[in-house]
């Protein structure tokens, strides 16, 4: 029986295949890697929505804590800026 040449032998080349790629993670939202800042929401009308003033917010704060179902300062002024932003 004869022996096969090993150096003419066929060598088998390793296959590569692509990455599979990942599934997100439910709940999770992905990152945003950009230095641009998002754009600001619009009204119905088209126009930007105009920041609540500093006057608006504390009187919408005293207006949740004279309802008596406010909580401390700060969360009655974290409230009432949310409220007021339509968040």
């Amino acid at each position: 029986m004869a022996k096969k040449p090993t150096s003419s032998a066929k060598k088998s080349t390793p296959v590569r295949r692509s990455p599979v790629p990942k599934k997100p993670k439910a709940g999770s939202s992905p990152v945003r890697n950009t230095s641009v800042p998002k754009a600001k929401t619009k009204s119905a009308s088209g126009a930007p929505k105009a920041e609540p003033t500093f006057e608006q917010i504390s009187i919408r704060a005293y207006e949740i804590w004279q309802s008596g179902q406010g909580g401390s300062e700060h969360d009655n002024w974290v409230r009432a800026e949310r409220e007021l932003r339509g968040v």
